[in-house]
Parts: structure tokens; sequence; C-alpha cells
């Protein structure tokens, strides 16, 4: 069996996958026109982001059984066409859930208690402590849209803070525990100071956070996405934060995350955020723990094992 990486893995892994009975092809560098070329007599293929598998990609790929991301989102792969054509696929949902979860708290309580603010005043000489009083978290109401694996690891983190979880997920029902109720959309508007996103990219939640959707809060929320950035529409948050609907924001993730690669227009709406105190940035790393590498390359080994045991 031919199994195909084309994303850049750490040598444990890859020693890992050498010790089975397959033929490995591992070129984490490789362009896209070299890996549809190497693509047509692969059997698995293990990807990050390095490419679109998308019908061009597919149909390089004649003997093509299963595809495996390396991490949750979906937005890269053609799923429907690779069904069709009765191709596998798997992400490695849950693995990293717990890392998000961590820094979705560690992001939400430094907006609310201004440290990295207050960690460059100190650092300039300035001892202002009023100027950076907090808000805690306890009996506030946070709504979380999207209450898959790293919603709940988010509820279950913030228990200890004592807050009022509301969680709305559009695909399940019953999902009400002890750590977040269920809720609609609504009560959400009406209820929440803060919002964490943890939902996909489809084309439905593309630029789901607009301004529209930012003026049907009934009062100013706090905004945290590391889900994925095309979710919120840039321009419109910083119109949210210049009429006060939104109070702080905690973004891990950018609608272009190669800022080498940023048209003009992008650079200039960058730079409108970027200068903002009240808001944090982190380059994609919610779900980039050395715990949850581990738990990605293990869920990937064995699911090329279930293919050699087939």
């Amino acid at each position: 069996m031919i199994v195909s990486v084309i994303d850049s893995f750490p040598e444990e892994f890859i020693a890992s996958l050498q010790a089975l009975p397959i033929e490995l092809r591992y070129h984490p560098k490789i362009s896209r026109e070299e890996a549809l070329e190497w693509l047509a007599d692969t059997e698995v293929l293990i990807l990050n982001s390095k490419i679109h598998v998308d019908r061009e990609a597919i149909d390089a790929a004649p003997h093509l059984r299963k595809v495996i991301r390396a991490g949750v989102g979906m937005d890269h792969i053609d799923e429907a066409y690779l069904a069709e054509r009765g191709v596998a696929v798997h992400n490695t949902a849950g693995a990293n859930a717990d890392a998000v979860g961590e820094q979705t708290v560690g992001m939400l309580l430094a907006l609310r208690h201004n440290i990295l603010r207050a960690d460059r005043q100190v650092r300039g000489f300035q001892w202002l402590r009023e100027a950076n009083r907090g808000i805690e978290l306890g009996g506030k109401a946070i709504g979380l849209i999207g209450y898959g694996n790293t919603g709940r690891a988010v509820a279950r983190r913030l228990s200890g803070f004592r807050p009022r979880v509301l969680a709305y997920d559009k695909y399940q029902t019953g999902y009400g525990e002890i750590y977040a109720a269920q809720a609609s959309m609504e009560q959400i508007f009406e209820q929440a100071e803060v919002l964490s996103l943890h939902i996909p990219l489809t084309d439905e939640t593309r630029e789901l956070v607009d301004l529209d959707f930012l003026r049907k809060f009934r009062q100013p929320i706090f905004l945290l996405n590391l889900a994925r950035g095309p979710i919120v529409h840039l321009p419109s948050l910083i119109q949210g934060l210049d009429e006060g609907l939104v109070l702080g924001a905690a973004l891990d993730v950018l609608p272009n995350e190669k800022l080498d690669r940023l048209s003009d227009e992008e650079k200039k709406v960058y730079r409108q955020l970027f200068d903002r105190e009240n808001v944090i940035l982190t380059p994609h790393i919610g779900g980039w723990t050395w715990e949850s590498r581990q738990n990605i390359n293990q869920r990937i080994l064995e699911l090329v094992k279930e293919e050699i045991v087939l």
C-alpha cells in the first residue's frame, strides 16, 4: 500500500509510519504540481493543509482509498466529491480539543483582566492599577457557538469560574449538560456578554459574524475566534470595536494567514485591527501543543493501520 505524506511531520511519527508494512513517500516541501504527479498511484494521502484536495487533485489519484487530515478543518477538502468517488475521509477531531480549550480560556482571561496591556505598561515604567481593573467571569453569561469537541472542552474549563455557559449547535439536539445549557441564538443574543466561536468554515458560516450579527446582541460583548478566520468579517469587527459593540476581541485565526502575501486592502484592514490594545492576536496556535501533536499523530497511525488490516 502506497502512503503519501505531503506536509511536515515529526521525525518520530515518520519513523512509526516507516515501521508499518507500507510504501511510504514523505515529501514535506512538495509543490502542488509535484503532489499531483505523486497522487497517480497513492492509496492513502496524509496532509495538513499543503494543498487543496479539489476535483483536480482527486481525479489525479485513481487509486486513492483514504484521505487523512491532520487537524479538524476540512474547508480545503472536497468531501462530497471524495464520497462520490468512494474515498474515505477522516480528520483528527478531538485530538487538539483540550489545547484549544485551554487557549480559549487563557485569551478570555487576558482580555477581561487587561493582562497584555498591563504588561506593556509596566515594561514602560507605568504602574496603572485603576486603569486595568478587570472583569470576573463568575455569574456572567458566556455564549458558545458550536458544541462539539472544542466547545465542550471550553465549557469544562470555564466551569471552575462559575459563569453561565449557553451553547448553541445547529446540528445537535439534547446536548445540554452540567457544563453548558442548550440555548437558541436568540437567547445568546439576549444574554451573552462573551461569545466564543467553535464551528467549521462552510458556505453558511463564512462571514457569519458581520455588523448585522454584532448588532443583535443586547449588550457589548467580548468576541473570541479560535475556529476559522473567514467566519469573522474583519471590517465589521473593526466597526463593532469603534461603535462599542465589541469591548475586546481575541483572534487565533485570520481570513488570510499568509501575512507576507496580503493585498493592499488586506494590509489596511489588518493594520487597523493590529493597532488596537483591546485585541489579542496569536498565529493559529490554539490547538498547537506538544500533547495535541502526539494525539493527532497517534490517531493518524490508527487510521493507516485500519487500511492495512483491510
